[in-house]
């Protein structure tokens, strides 16, 4: 099994998806993974602050191993196979011989599997405090054996992994200091990919790990919490010609049809237009609203350095802000009106956004369309 592309399939409840944009209500339909792409500090500080909650904890409402493909290996042994540094002979029964194995907690090689243990690198425990407690046995199951995303699921030396139990990141690290970053990223990565919340204390430490990090864009596939009920990524374009590639799905609701973007989207400095889309479908009425509502929130240090178009399903644009050297107020956070009826309702909207000034980065945080 490749861990990489299996699929895992979930479903949620109706919910409203927000992002980098307009204003768009999602419908109500089954989960499909919305890829979200930004800074690790931006990750690490969009995580939900909450308390845990220990109560009911069991670890077998976890259910382990499973050979979700029929192969013959259950997850403990695609991910040894997978992880192998060199690639050993599987035989009968999943039988592992001949391979190696990098413990990255502490830097040992092994060649038994019987001395790795497979790590939830956000423990069962601590999925259940932060969440999990809420989930279908089916989403525990789902998250206990993820395949979906290489960096849950790590083969480690047995005892490390035993020392480190249930704790988080404020409680516990490896004890390579090389290898910091990352953990913290993988750790910001698991509780965004499966909408887990942080409680005081581990998001401090995130924040203070990552600041010692590089400030790198981090992706993932969100498959529980926001974005997830997206019925398509939004995609981020870096071209002169704003074009949306992939969308999330609006419909039409009280006489008027509105939609929200899935993701974040990183506007790097002083650069070509970024783009982010919404597609609205199966609207009651053709034509868009002479008092069609733009809702933008964008996060930047100078919302003058930015400029703001918004693109119709048949290209044409509509200015809803252009730069300003001598506006040195951060963020923008606006409700433009636009008459729209010119235009029909259903098809793809764009926003585009573009940094006109050198000196700093930001990132499309919401924006939603009502036409």
């Amino acid at each position: 099994m490749n861990r990489t592309l299996r699929a895992v399939a979930l479903v949620t409840s109706t919910a409203t998806v927000v992002a980098a944009g307009l204003v768009t209500l999602i419908s109500a339909g089954p989960a499909a993974a919305a890829t979200v792409s930004q800074p690790l500090r931006t990750m690490v500080a969009n995580l939900p602050v909450e308390t845990e909650v220990r109560t009911g904890y069991d670890r077998d409402l976890f259910n382990l191993w499973i050979d979700a493909d029929g192969d013959g290996c259950n997850t403990r042994y695609e991910v040894l196979i997978a992880e192998a540094t060199t690639a050993p002979t599987v035989g009968s029964g999943c039988s592992l011989t001949g391979g190696a194995w990098y413990s990255y907690y502490d830097g040992a090689t092994w060649t038994d599997p019987s001395d790795l243990d497979i790590d939830h690198l956000v423990p069962l425990a601590e999925a259940w405090d932060s969440g999990a407690r809420n989930w279908t046995a089916a989403q525990r199951e789902a998250y206990a054996n993820d395949l979906g995303d290489d960096r849950d699921l790590v083969a480690v030396t047995d005892n490390v992994n035993q020392s480190k139990s249930d704790s988080d990141v404020a409680e516990w690290m490896p004890s390579l200091t090389s290898v910091y970053c990352r953990y913290i990223t993988e750790w910001t990565v698991v509780k965004t990919r499966w909408g887990l919340s942080v409680d005081t204390a581990e998001k401090t430490a995130l924040t203070s790990y990552a600041a010692a990090c590089t400030n790198s864009t981090v992706t993932v596939e969100v498959v529980l919490g926001s974005g997830s009920t997206a019925t398509a990524t939004t995609t981020t374009t870096t071209t002169s010609s704003p074009t949306a590639t992939s969308s999330p799905t609006a419909t039409s609701t009280s006489g008027t049809c509105t939609g929200t973007n899935a993701t974040d989207v990183s506007i790097p400095d002083y650069s070509s237009p970024v783009t982010s889309a919404i597609t609205i479908s199966g609207c009651g009425h053709t034509a868009a609203l002479a008092t069609s509502t733009i809702y933008v929130n964008i996060v930047h240090t100078y919302r003058g350095d930015l400029s703001v178009w918004l693109y119709a399903p048949d290209g044409t644009y509509y200015i809803l802000k252009s730069a300003s050297s001598s506006d040195s107020t951060a963020n923008v956070d606006t409700t433009y009106t636009a008459d729209l009826s010119s235009e029909t309702a259903n098809g793809t909207w764009t926003l585009s956004v573009k940094d006109n000034y050198s000196g700093d980065t930001g990132y499309i945080n919401t924006w939603t369309l009502t036409v």
